[in-house]
């Protein structure tokens, strides 16, 4: 990519006969003269963060802005896989187990409440003027672990606007300071008008990238009438509570998902049937904690055991696989769990297909079955606010997968995978689409050209 730099040289010319001058008047200023002072920083922050809240679920904090008819808008990441949680504002006013109205995971927005309050809401606007260069503040609540804490400002500039060209949305990237906690915080302008609200950083820098308020104004009143046209967190279903369930393993890419509530003493989960069957354990962070080290299930006639301490900390999440032959399992714990149905996997892609998805909980992955004729070529692309990665495969291939891909490019952080194959033979391909760091939760679109 080639970058063209215009270098501005401003030169104050003074009258031939500068004795005469006068030094306070001389030369010409590049700045129009202003008219009304803008507010302090310390006026700023007094307006706007009693209407912004911290949040606060067992496993998580961040920050969210309150609006119109006692709305809460702040990240999803923040406050899922929860559907209640604690708000507190800046005088202390707290409210216990509001309740997530809904989730847009494509990008990344939850909806709580409503509450009661008296406060003022946010005023929702259609349109906002910014520009790069301009200043702005950031209001929210950076790595707090006080119950009743105080909101942080800090300012600095938009850096660019970053189009997100697959939904046409352009992201307000900026140098204010932003941490863990304040995403779902208010982006304000110089003016005190809050203009955004934060979520996401970009690059080694930190630069933060906020959602613009009149795309926010827009999600709410879908997510308010359920109308939201990005249903991606509606792609999982879960069972009732039980000790027992039964699943079907149909290859080597496909998995069954279960979630557990932390437990206190380890818990013990047997596996009848299957060719070899395998469980892998991840926390709320897509942190591994089963296997670890040399750890390996104890075999019992037809059936493997695998014991794995949840540590009390829930909920974690199971995931079973098996190798590439189509099976049925039991599922049978000494815990209650839930057994997880995801409801992308299995679904068949053509050419020319436009798919929606989403990863639900940490770990997670989907496939999708494509038929390709001999020398017949698929180009499938993924596009998504999370870090992506895509692969092609036979489902009863036991090597190196067939095709796969990282960041090819595109999308929003420009790392957004591709993959363009030929199949070799008339067959039913695997395409598996996952998360490089198993973190949850996010939406994509696939498409298949």
């Amino acid at each position: 990519m080639a970058t063209t730099v215009l270098s501005l040289v401003l030169v104050a010319c003074a009258p031939a006969d500068s004795d005469d001058a006068n030094p306070a008047t001389t030369g010409t200023s590049l700045l129009p003269p202003t008219t009304a002072a803008s507010p302090t920083a310390r006026e700023i922050y007094d307006l706007v963060s009693p209407s912004v809240a911290f949040v606060e679920t067992d496993v998580s904090t961040g920050s969210g802005v309150l609006f119109d008819n006692g709305w809460v808008v702040t990240n999803a990441h923040v406050v899922w896989p929860r559907d209640e949680v604690r708000l507190v504002f800046s005088d202390g006013e707290e409210h216990v187990d509001v309740p997530v109205h809904r989730y847009d995971d494509y990008i990344d927005l939850a909806l709580l409440g409503p509450i009661e309050t008296e406060r003022n809401g946010i005023p929702l606007l259609d349109t906002i003027e910014v520009s790069t260069a301009d200043e702005v503040y950031l209001i929210g609540y950076p790595a707090e672990s006080e119950t009743f804490p105080s909101p942080s400002i800090t300012r600095g500039l938009v850096a660019r606007l970053r189009l997100w060209e697959q939904t046409g949305l352009e992201f307000i990237q900026s140098d204010t300071a932003i941490a863990g906690g304040q995403s779902g915080g208010a982006l304000v302008s110089a003016e005190g008008t809050v203009i955004g609200i934060s979520g996401l950083t970009f690059s080694d820098a930190g630069f933060a990238l906020s959602l613009p308020i009149d795309a926010v104004a827009a999600t709410i009143a879908d997510l308010i009438t359920g109308a939201s046209p990005q249903a991606f967190a509606d792609s999982l279903a879960s069972g009732p509570t039980t000790f027992q369930a039964e699943v079907r393993i149909r290859h080597a890419w496909d998995e069954e998902a279960f979630v557990f509530e932390g437990a206190a003493e380890p818990t013990v989960l047997t596996i009848t049937g299957g060719s070899e069957p395998n469980l892998t354990v991840l926390d709320t962070f897509g942190e591994v904690i089963y296997p670890v080290a040399d750890e390996e299930p104890e075999t019992t006639g037809d059936s493997r055991v695998f014991t794995f301490d949840t540590r009390g900390f829930g909920p974690v999440y199971a995931f079973l696989t098996d190798r590439p032959v189509d099976s049925t399992l039991t599922v049978a714990s000494d815990q209650q769990f839930v057994h997880v149905v995801d409801n992308d996997d299995a679904r068949r892609a053509r050419i020319g297909a436009r798919i929606e998805g989403s990863f639900g909980i940490p770990g997670d992955y989907d496939w999708f079955s494509l038929q390709l004729d001999a020398d017949e070529s698929a180009t499938i692309s993924v596009d998504s606010l999370g870090d992506v990665e895509l692969l092609i495969d036979r489902a009863d291939n036991p090597s190196a997968v067939l095709a796969e891909d990282f960041d090819s490019g595109g999308g929003l952080f420009d790392s957004n995978p591709e993959v363009t194959f030929t199949a070799a033979e008339a067959a039913e391909y695997v395409i598996v689409v996952y998360e490089a760091f198993a973190e949850a939760p996010a939406g994509y679109v696939m498409t298949v050209e």
